[in-house]
């Protein structure tokens, strides 16, 4: 999120959780609104997998994975730590995930390679930061369909009290090993292989120390990167503001492109209609 690729969290997000925890308040005396992101479909199923998508990457390389959720702190940059998702004997990262098929094949590169989303690249390449490890290998269990449809169709993800995770299917309960092991016989596991890149690390260290000192230990307000952004620190405005030309040029592009894209909609309906009906 401080480098600006997170799916989830913006770079303002992580400086309000920062500011508050270092000092409790600080939102409440600045007017701000702090949000905890506290997860969603996707997470929900994803650590419901978690331990399943281990077994898979032990089955799948013939090692063990060690060292669960372990700590690690950067060499002489306090400020830098990961929590990684495991470690093979011989010292190689376990990081796991899981994903539908249609963001698989439109973000993922061959099995084998390196090529994973940025945002899941930039992740490993922070764990080899904190850890020294000479790669990562990055393991993918990807769903048939997104969780959402499948949630939609009636199938539950169950926590225990004793913490383990079932799947809930028409009364009927499973451990999501079961659903893992056959997507891994159908071919829904991939691997992909992390080596450090010095170029990325210097860039990331370079955006961390500049995060770290101006924004953190500095105060200043990092940029603001969505509306949703904006509503986080003006979260009662008052007053008017007068708009400047450009302004004026903003509002006036943004108002012909709303114009625009309800037509473009009302032509996509139209021709689904068409489709469909033929």
């Amino acid at each position: 999120a401080v480098l600006g690729v997170s799916s989830y969290r913006t770079t303002l997000d992580v400086w309000l959780e920062i500011m508050e925890a270092r000092e409790p308040g600080f939102c409440e005396k600045n007017g701000y609104r702090f949000e905890k992101f506290e997860g969603n479909a996707a997470t929900k199923w994803g650590h419901a997998f978690e331990s399943a998508v281990i077994e898979l990457a032990e089955t799948a390389t013939g090692y063990k994975i060690r060292n669960r959720e372990k700590l690690y702190t950067a060499d002489n940059l306090e400020y830098i730590t990961c929590h990684i998702d495991g470690q093979y004997a011989h010292d190689e990262l376990h990081e796991g995930k899981t994903t539908s098929a249609h963001y698989f094949y439109s973000n993922f590169g061959e099995p084998g390679s390196d090529r994973v989303p940025l945002e899941y690249q930039v992740q490993c390449q922070h764990e080899l930061i904190c850890t020294g490890a000479e790669k990562v290998i990055l393991s993918v269990l990807v769903f048939p369909k997104r969780v959402e449809e499948w949630e939609a169709e009636g199938v539950e993800i169950i926590l225990e009290p004793d913490g383990e995770y079932l799947i809930l299917t028409k009364n009927i309960s499973e451990h999501p090993i079961r659903w893992a092991q056959v997507l891994y016989d159908m071919g829904y596991f991939h691997q992909y292989t992390i080596h450090p890149d010095a170029e990325l690390q210097q860039m990331m260290l370079e955006k961390y120390s500049l995060f770290w000192n101006e924004n953190i230990l500095g105060g200043k307000m990092p940029d603001v990167a969505n509306t949703s952004d904006i509503k986080k620190i003006y979260t009662e405005p008052k007053g008017t503001v007068i708009a400047t030309e450009q302004v004026e040029r903003w509002n006036a592009e943004r108002k012909q492109l709303m114009s625009e894209k309800k037509d473009i909609d009302k032509r996509i309906e139209q021709l689904k209609t068409l489709e469909q009906n033929y």
